[in-house]
């Protein structure tokens, strides 16, 4: 919810569509939601949100289908609904959302500042410029758009009237520094894969030298107690590494060169080509920039419905694994991550080290903790306001405007 003023413009943006009819006087309106009438502009922007969405998921559960065709889109079910209900039922869910948002934003007293206006005129005085002919041939105004982008700010401005610190739910700077230490770990490792200067797998005693590199490494790294000396010994090890990578690969490009002749037997000049491995890629400079080769691996959070392949471990699972699971601070550790099949030789360090404003603790990031803790509880929020609000739906719009009849490949 926090990142709402920054998706302003990419939630205007995809407003561009191809033509549909003009509102008649008895389609005017989609919705009257508490009393008040949601314009068909507003449902027609939604419905394409929506049907986004709907083409998003379907892909996701069957990359091999066309979606580009509108019989077949029609034909598929999510969540148990055919695609077109599926579209028109979150696409009212936005209306009664946006509905919403308006009611609690007044009712808490809150106005949008003249900063914020500035920025709303603007955006739509951008996007307007640009996408005026597209929108209105679809029945979408230059209001609606207006009441589109004031949303975003208005949503973002009343989840942190919630749920910022010090705001109405009672969130304290403690509880939010907490979640941080226990979902972030602050980590140093170098990877060491066991592939040679062509990027294919080493023989055995490839392998027992780099295992034995790993080792000699490791034991360097566990002499020393102080944080910032073991900081400077892995960014010696990283640049080490680094060097070893480059010199096996130039080596590889000199052996596979051949030298030519010509028709008379003299000698052309051979011309090769760098070869970049796979090592190349997952290797890190050093540079003289503070903890540079440092890196914060997020814990991985699921749920009950979340499947093991759908969750994203950084670098690995088994350094994830590892670095909750077992690391200590300050102190060393090899893993092998068969997966990627190399070695891992790691460090966890003491993250409230480096949390101040001046590094990883700024406002940017409380607002964006914040964001990560309680996004699910205001949408539960906002479900809660939407329940309790009356809804008349007009159907002779619901149906006039039909979400298969926007171009979605208009330029």
């Amino acid at each position: 919810m926090a990142n709402f003023k920054r998706l302003t413009a990419a939630a205007a943006a995809v407003a561009m569509m191809g033509s549909l009819a003009a509102c008649g006087s008895n389609t005017a309106y989609a919705f009257t939601i508490d009393g008040e009438q949601v314009k068909a502009g507003l449902y027609i922007y939604y419905s394409y949100v929506a049907y986004n969405e709907a083409i998003t998921t379907l892909t996701e559960q069957n990359a091999e289908l066309d979606t580009t065709d509108d019989e077949v889109v029609k034909e598929q079910v999510i969540d148990g609904m055919d695609t077109l209900t599926w579209i028109q039922d979150k696409a009212q869910t936005y209306c009664e959302e946006h509905v919403a948002v308006n009611k609690e934003y007044e009712a808490e007293g809150l106005e949008l500042t003249s900063e914020e206006i500035s920025e709303i005129d603007a955006s739509l005085e951008s996007f307007w410029e640009t996408n005026s002919e597209s929108f209105e041939e679809n029945g979408i105004s230059e209001a609606s758009i207006r009441e589109v982008i004031e949303y975003t700010y208005k949503a973002s401005n009343l989840f942190l009237h919630y749920y910022e610190i010090d705001g109405k739910e009672g969130i304290t700077e403690e509880e939010v520094h907490d979640y941080y230490v226990d979902n972030n770990a602050r980590v140093q490792y170098v990877r060491f894969d066991l592939v040679d200067g062509t990027g294919a797998e080493l023989d055995d005693a490839g392998k027992k030298e780099i295992e034995e590199m790993v080792d000699d490494y490791l034991s360097a790294v566990e002499k020393l107690k102080d944080e910032d000396k073991i900081i400077e010994k892995m960014d010696e090890i990283q640049e080490e590494y680094n060097a070893y990578v480059t010199s096996i690969s130039e080596e590889a490009v000199a052996a596979t060169a051949t030298s030519a002749t010509d028709e008379e037997g003299n000698e052309i000049a051979t011309t090769t080509t760098t070869t970049t491995t796979a090592a190349d890629e997952t290797t890190t400079t050093t540079t003289t920039v503070p903890y540079a080769n440092e890196s914060i691996v997020v814990r991985a959070t699921t749920d009950e419905e979340t499947a093991e392949e759908d969750i994203t471990y950084s670098p690995s699972k088994t350094v994830h694994d590892h670095v909750y699971d077992e690391a200590e601070i300050n102190k060393p550790a090899v893993v092998f991550d068969e997966d990627s099949n190399a070695y891992y030789l790691i460090v966890r360090y003491d993250i409230e080290e480096r949390m101040n404003e001046e590094d990883i603790w700024t406002e940017d990031m409380k607002e964006s903790v914040v964001s990560e803790m309680f996004s699910d509880a205001f949408q539960e929020k906002l479900t809660g306001w939407c329940d309790a609000m009356t809804v008349d739906v007009n159907a002779s719009a619901i149906k006039r405007y039909d979400p298969f009849e926007i171009d979605l490949y208009s330029e």
